[in-house]
């Protein structure tokens, strides 16, 4: 078969040439797209001129075509990353290799290469070479979509449907183009709302470094607050799971503690995870304590915080060369992961109940209240004494001259002040996701603490903020902290659920000298909880097992096992129990190979006859007598022909006393063989065969 060349073939190698050059000035790879035109044209003038029978090209070779996606994946790892971006190399690696394999297919056309591949891979180069066009080179991409229409259409096609294709790709061009610029002239006016629905859905609310009350809200009322943010792969995780705690409040804002209790460093390693204890040895198991690890998965950004329950006594993180570990078990840290993450943490549990507090508690130093959890601003002293009297939280009113002037001097116990607090809260306040005064953007005209005091409804973060300035007040120290309760738990799944909704604000209440969960927020009405649909959580589990392994294979947990199996055959090598065993067995194959052979060699001895046995004794006494007197039966001959062979010797023997006794012997021995030959095929006298 031969190469048609017209100007149609023209036009293909044309087009094939213009994608190149487009895809590599696209992607500052201009010399790259100019081999590719060269190595097109050259092919093209070697299947138009001296090589146009299709038989003579170079066969189709698929090993090309695989092995390049070796080179071309080490390229794209070696490759920086893009920040809030695309990749432009995401585009331009597809489009060199489709345009490599579209070089491979022209060069084997018509043995064992496909034109259909040539226009799907040349085309598709082009389109990929168009993504980010330079300004200016959008004329040649439509000037090669052109050539490529000319040159692959059917022939005989009519003019005029080449006009209505070319009118159809310009409207539609022409309508991509308009809503571009429409989207550029009114994307401002969408933008502030889209901005918060992507911040709402990719983001965990409530957990900033400055949280401000009502920012919980997007948890519970929008259309997100179903999605899961939390995976916790342990089946019975505490009711609260804390983020953040909060030291100093102001106009409406919490912000973190600026002094923290110590600084993490890496005790050992796991893979590639790294081992924050915050005590030396307390997350390696030992005689005295059980240690478990535990796996959190974070969907989405976690503001660097370590999310984890009450009690931790150490975590493990990727990439991360320190963590921040604040008085109370708030820790941070995790940013180095990027704004999705995970980490384990480590949970200590005693074996008896009288090692509890030497082996499992934290130490001290960690766990002491500090300046900050006394904290009150002085403008919120008027309206803190109003609560503190409503709520009958004092024995008198006045302040004292020898106690510290924000600090209202008090004898009730501590923990009567809290159940005080908490009957306030369920007598008259009722629980709602608005505070009446306080709008989404506009805030409150006045404190929003004096609005939520005057409405008597609101959600946790207005419940726990006042209680925690209620206690400083009290001189109890208080800290605002922010998480997650309630954990769910679904049948059949490995793990439990933290939403959007379940996220929370408590307090945490320094009393009788040691640290206690304070949660003044009123119960939630049965509307705000709704339970998620079935297929929700058969989508859930899918998704939560896929993570799980793709967890496994990304991040180092098949390691572990392979490293557990090398461990368990080094010291089975080093066993002499695994070479007694190897002896044994050997023993034993042996053993089992000379009883068969034994009793095989039986019961062959068993099948033949004593008479047969005595024919071969006869015979093979013969035929020693003979091979003595220089008559030896060649390899294949029978007794009947050597029997013969020798009697002809025999008569040419010249007479003499030594040739007498020669023949007497010899004819003794035929004799045997003649018997032998006459006996053979009489029944129950058949010697054995022998040869």
């Amino acid at each position: 078969m031969m190469e048609k060349v017209d100007i149609r073939y023209v036009f293909k190698v044309l087009f094939l040439c213009i994608a190149s050059v487009v895809l590599g000035n696209t992607f500052d790879f201009l010399w790259l797209g100019l081999l590719f035109a060269l190595y097109f044209v050259v092919i093209g003038i070697l299947n138009a001129t001296s090589r146009r029978e299709f038989a003579k090209r170079p066969r189709y070779k698929k090993i090309f075509a695989y092995g390049a996606i070796v080179p071309l994946a080490l390229f794209w790892v070696m490759t920086p990353t893009v920040e809030n971006g695309v990749s432009p190399y995401l585009i331009f690696l597809p489009g060199i290799y489709l345009l490599y394999l579209a070089a491979l297919q022209e060069r084997s056309r018509g043995n064992g290469g496909f034109e259909a591949f040539v226009v799907f891979d040349g085309m598709a180069a082009l389109l990929f070479g168009m993504y980010m066009v330079p300004h200016g080179w959008g004329p040649v991409g439509l000037v090669g979509f052109v050539l490529a229409l000319c040159a692959y259409t059917r022939r005989g096609t009519s003019p005029y449907k080449y006009l209505i294709f070319i009118l159809v790709l310009a409207a539609l061009g022409g309508i991509s183009y308009g809503g571009w610029q429409y989207w550029k002239s009114q994307r401002y006016r969408y933008g502030a709302s889209m901005a918060e629905d992507y911040y709402q859905r990719e983001r965990i609310m409530g957990f900033d470094p400055v949280a401000a009350l009502g920012s919980f809200r997007s948890n519970y009322n929008s259309r997100y607050n179903s999605q899961v943010v939390l995976r916790v792969w342990d089946k019975q995780v505490p009711k609260y799971f804390k983020a953040a705690s909060y030291e100093k409040y102001v106009a409406g804002i919490w912000k973190l503690p600026t002094k923290f209790a110590t600084r993490l460093y890496p005790a050992y390693y796991q893979v590639d995870y790294a081992v924050f204890e915050a005590a030396d040895s307390l997350t390696l198991a030992s005689e005295t304590r059980e240690v478990e690890q535990i796996w959190v998965q974070s969907t989405l950004d976690n503001f660097g915080f370590v999310f984890a329950p009450y009690g931790a006594v150490g975590f493990a993180a990727k990439d991360v060369d320190s963590l921040t570990y604040y008085s109370g078990g708030m820790v941070q840290g995790l940013n180095g992961n990027g704004k999705r993450s995970d980490w384990y943490y480590f949970k200590c549990k005693p074996v008896s109940a009288e090692n509890a507090p030497e082996v499992c508690n934290l130490p001290d130093s960690l766990l002491a209240p500090g300046e900050g959890d006394l904290m009150v601003g002085e403008r919120y002293l008027p309206l803190l004494d109003t609560v503190i009297a409503a709520m009958g939280l004092r024995n008198y009113a006045s302040a004292d001259s020898a106690v510290d002037s924000l600090t209202v001097s008090n004898t009730m116990p501590d923990s009567l002040i809290l159940h005080k607090m908490l009957a306030y809260y369920l007598s008259n306040f009722t629980y709602s996701l608005s505070v009446p005064g306080i709008s989404r953007w506009g805030g409150a005209k006045q404190e929003p603490l004096a609005v939520f005091w005057r409405e008597k409804q609101g959600f946790c973060e207005y419940y726990a903020t006042l209680s925690a300035l209620v206690l400083r007040r009290l001189g109890i120290p208080a800290r605002y902290v922010t998480g997650f309760v309630n954990p769910e738990v679904v049948e059949g799944l490995p793990y439990s659920i933290f939403r959007r909704k379940h996220s929370h604000a408590w307090v945490e209440a320094f009393v009788d000298n040691r640290w206690v969960i304070f949660d003044p927020t009123p119960p939630i009405l049965p509307q705000f909880s709704v339970a998620p649909s079935w297929w929700n959580l058969k989508w859930e589990g899918v998704r939560g097992r896929f993570a799980y392994i793709m967890h496994q294979l990304k991040e180092g947990g098949w390691r572990r096992i392979v490293d557990s199996w090398q461990n368990q055959s080094t010291a089975l090598l080093e066993s002499p129990i695994l070479y007694t065993v190897l002896v044994i067995l050997v023993a034993g194959f042996v053993g089992r190979k000379i009883r068969i052979a034994y009793r095989i060699r039986l019961k062959k001895r068993a099948t033949v006859s004593a008479k047969a046995l005595e024919w071969a004794k006869r015979l093979n006494d013969a035929e020693r007598t003979l091979a003595r007197l220089g008559y030896r039966r060649e390899t294949g001959e029978t007794v009947g022909t050597f029997a013969r062979r020798v009697k002809i010797a025999l008569l040419n023997l010249t007479e003499g006393q030594a040739a007498l006794k020669k023949i007497q012997k010899a004819r003794q021995a035929l004799l045997t063989l003649d018997d032998y030959e006459s006996n053979r095929w009489r029944k129950g006298a058949r010697p054995e065969a022998h040869s």
